[in-house]
């Protein structure tokens, strides 16, 4: 007698790609039908392009659940990569991601953006298990900074200054 066949499905990561590209679509469109200001950089290229950008990593996204989804036998309850445990479902570090990143834009005004960038960057490192606190610092030190310089000197956006100390 056969076995019945099992349905395969998207995992957690799968599914939040497909949302994220339909977002996407939905802000690319609104952003090409916009009028922009600006001769060879208008108002919209920086938008275009992260919007661009975040719909590729959602397409590798999907790509890498489909893989997995393909890899997995209907038999097989989970994945198993190299003796990794089972992924099922999102992470715990999803939602505190989420969380920094608001402290971190509720932040910016009051700190600045160099300070609060630094110390979101530290914090996100941790959070991802990096534990070498010389890769933090100096990331936390170089990075903004870097920022700091193309979006000022490049871009022609102000960053936010700090409110407390000025």
């Amino acid at each position: 007698m056969a076995r019945p066949h099992k349905t395969r499905r998207l995992d957690a990561d799968g599914w939040a790609a497909v949302i994220l590209l339909g977002l996407c679509a939905v802000f690319l469109t609104n952003l090409l039908g916009s009028d922009a200001t600006g001769a060879y950089v208008t108002s919209t290229t920086m938008p275009i392009a992260v919007v661009i950008v975040m719909a590729g990593l959602a397409v590798l996204l999907l790509a890498g659940s489909v893989l997995r989804m393909v890899r997995t036998t209907p038999s097989q309850g989970t994945v198993s990569t190299n003796g990794a445990a089972a992924r099922s479902g999102l992470d715990w570090r999803v939602p505190m991601m989420v969380a920094g990143l608001l402290v971190y834009i509720a932040a910016l005004p009051w700190l600045g953006y160099l300070l609060a960038s630094g110390v979101f960057l530290i914090g996100a490192g941790l959070l991802y298990g990096n534990r070498n606190w010389w890769v933090l610092l100096c990331l936390a030190a170089v990075l903004p900074g870097v920022l700091l310089l193309f979006f000022e000197k490049v871009m022609i956006v102000l960053l936010p200054a700090s409110r407390l100390w000025s």
